[in-house]
């Protein structure tokens, strides 16, 4: 961020990052927290610098870094007046986004990452790495080779030079406060990992070859298993207030241009597919460098009177039609038309591309944490179309990896995968999943319902009962499925079987795009009346259930994937699924919950609301899907079916207000009910009123 715009953004700027030198003894903090709280300022991140002591004095001092959430009517010079009243000494003051939220380690991580695959360039690195204002070169290349020479502090440490191994000299400024010999450690660990990498900083540097870029086996699966009933991308539905937008509307035309501006971040959302001759080969992700954002970012009216459930119907028909293939795998709607003057935005991603973790991160880069857009710099070198690898090279490509991946089967045969996947096969005979109207074959369409719970409630019950916030999610699905079943005579006497997605994506792999997931099988109680009763059995279901999971390797799905052959690209797969609707089911449905921001965020400067997941249901997984996903005090919950399967999904939604209100009265009284099955309550159609977040 330039110096001179700092007072441009003063009048949006509620969230700071603010630099304060304290003395290092017990309570120094704590003080100073309580003087901010009592001004109504909301610390939201914390990052500490140890610095030497000045000389002659022996007294230890510390460099704390917190980003406040501050009253608008709390100026830069109060807050800064604030801190040095209170026994700090406030070294520098700046708004803060998105990337302060961040903990050093995420942050040093995540630039060090996009670095090596090109998602930036060096300059652009180190300046999210030191939070600097910018990161310029200052002189031509040097020798080539040598370590990186040591940083040079200028200006009382408002700026630093940086030399890289190429011989290269980079100019880091930062007006708002000075370099610490803490944050400029970080810098050669970057270089290190650079030169590992083989990574060449220049402007010259060859475009990244596609074969970097091969799909993973089990990336591949997703696009295999796909269908004309079973299309595998997944999304979410997210809602806008847009009073806070410019004119008090978010166009089309915003949204493209917004996305235009920050498509250098998420490179996923560049990559078209390309397939090898024959499918003898794991395909490739292709760069196109500039997508078609008219033809990815649409708009469509929602049918009168734009109520939840004709919102639920526009959805679901974006929802089972199949992204096109050749094209990078996305699409986002900007949807008009919704009573009370509110818009929503539908996107999907396809799962060979992102999991839910990763579709987050995706996702991500069209929020802000203010309703002004934060400022986000282009990048130093346009993107490149890259080349697309002839039959010959793909071949020769092929036959390469083709080798690697022998030996690594081989590996995991050794690791005991083989008998993983052989015990698992165990376990889900031993589990068997009963037989539910949700595993009936799929049609192709769809519906779509959703509904927000407080998350203060939820802790509630979380506390009270001794509960992960994982577990009284399940504890909810468990109570709608049971009414459900229920009211609809088709319960079954045995527990169901939910499949739970568990992301094994280490922290090497934190905002990078493809498949990092297992696939936890749980039972879940459905057959007990009892909800005291129910909750215990769901409790110790869960605890065999993590304890299977964690007696098998965590790329379990990986090695299963890698076993099955590509050739005619995936006819095996589609075998092995057409398969799978033979035999007994596997589970009866998906289960997933997705951590989210406990902050408000804006898009396009509308804010938002609520984020509703809709993802995927299968043959394999069964005709129902219920994803949850939390965000600023609340949880939202997306739940997609096929209709010809399973009844109108608002049903299933607004069970959910019963089955809280159940699991709260278990909390409450810690008395059990009688175990006859709960009577419907009769509700309407809409949820009740402050069950969904309006506003």
């Amino acid at each position: 961020m330039d110096g001179a715009q700092i007072p441009d953004l003063l009048g949006t700027g509620r969230l700071w990052l603010i630099r304060v030198e304290l003395s290092d003894h017990p309570g120094a903090l704590a003080a100073l927290a309580v003087q901010l709280a009592d001004h109504g300022c909301n610390l939201l991140a914390l990052s500490v610098l140890p610095v030497p002591s000045p000389p002659g004095t022996g007294h230890p001092l510390v460099i704390d870094d917190l980003v406040l959430r501050v009253p608008p009517a709390l100026g830069r010079d109060q807050l800064a007046a604030l801190i040095d009243n209170a026994g700090g000494r406030c070294v520098g003051v700046v708004p803060a986004g998105v990337e302060e939220l961040l903990d050093m380690q995420t942050a040093a991580l995540r630039a060090a990452t996009q670095t090596v695959t090109d998602e930036n360039r060096l300059a652009d690195a180190l300046r999210r790495l030191l939070s600097a204002d910018s990161v310029r070169p200052v002189t031509a290349a040097g020798p080539r080779g040598g370590r990186p020479a040591p940083i040079r502090l200028e200006r009382n440490g408002h700026c630093a030079v940086i030399t890289d191994r190429a011989g290269h000299s980079l100019l880091a400024t930062r007006q708002w406060g000075p370099f610490t010999d803490v944050e400029l450690a970080r810098v050669p660990a970057l270089l290190d990992l650079l030169a590992a990498a083989h990574r060449v900083e220049d402007a010259s540097a060859p475009e990244v070859p596609a074969a970097r870029r091969r799909l993973s086996a089990l990336d591949v699966q997703f696009l295999n298993a796909e269908s004309r009933t079973a299309p595998t991308h997944v999304g979410v539905l997210i809602m806008l207030d847009p009073a806070t937008a410019p004119g008090g509307q978010v166009t089309v035309e915003s949204l493209r241009a917004l996305l235009a501006a920050r498509l250098h971040l998420v490179p996923a959302l560049r990559w078209r597919l390309h397939l090898v001759p024959f499918g003898l080969g794991l395909p490739y992700w292709i760069d196109v460098a500039t997508p078609d954002l008219d033809d990815h970012v649409t708009e469509v009216r929602v049918a009168a009177p734009g109520d939840e459930v004709q919102l639920g119907e526009a959805v679901a028909r974006l929802a089972q039609e199949p992204l096109e293939r050749d094209v990078p795998l996305w699409q986002i709607y900007l949807l008009h038309g919704l009573a009370g003057g509110h818009q929503a935005v539908y996107a999907k991603v396809h799962h060979a591309v992102v999991d839910g973790v990763s579709g987050a991160d995706v996702l991500g880069v069209l929020f802000d944490l203010d309703p002004q857009p934060r400022d986000v710099p282009p990048p130093r070198q346009a993107p490149r179309p890259e080349r697309e690898p002839g039959p010959a090279e793909m071949l020769r490509q092929t036959l390469t990896h083709s080798s690697g991946q022998a030996l690594s089967l081989a590996r995991a045969a050794r690791s005991a995968a083989v008998p993983d996947l052989a015990r698992l096969a165990a376990t889900s005979r031993l589990h068997r999943a009963p037989a539910t109207p949700f595993n009936d074959p799929l049609t192709a369409r769809r519906a779509f319902a959703f509904i927000s719970l407080p998350l203060a409630e939820i802790k509630l019950v979380r506390d009270a009962l001794e509960l992960t916030l994982n577990d009284v999610a399940l504890a909810l699905c468990t109570g709608v499925l049971r009414r459900w079943l229920h009211d609809q005579g088709t319960l079954p006497a045995r527990p169901l079987v939910a499949a739970i997605p568990v992301s094994v994506r280490s922290p090497e792999q934190i905002g990078t795009a493809g498949n990092q997931i297992s696939l936890m099988l749980t039972d879940l109680p459905t057959h007990i009346g009892d909800p005291a009763d129910r909750i215990d059995a769901l409790r110790t279901a869960v605890r065999d259930a993590k304890s299977r999971f964690a007696q098998r390797p965590p790329r379990l799905l990986h090695h299963a994937a890698a076993a099955i052959p590509q050739l005619l690209h995936g006819t095996a797969t589609r075998l092995l699924v057409r398969a799978a609707r033979l035999a007994p089911p596997l589970c009866n449905l998906l289960v997933s919950n997705v951590p989210g921001p406990q902050v408000p965020l804006y898009a396009a400067g509308a804010r938002v609301t609520a984020t509703y997941p809709v993802s995927v249901i299968s043959d394999i997984s069964g005709g129902v899907n219920i994803t949850v996903m939390s965000y600023n005090g609340h949880i939202d919950i997306g739940i997609i079916t096929c209709p010809d399967i399973a009844a109108d999904p608002w049903t299933l939604a607004e069970h959910f207000t019963t089955a809280l209100a159940e699991l709260s009265g278990v909390a409450k009284s810690g008395n059990s009910t009688d175990g006859s099955a709960p009577e419907a309550a009769p509700m309407s159609r809409a949820v009740p009123a402050g069950s969904r977040p309006r506003a």
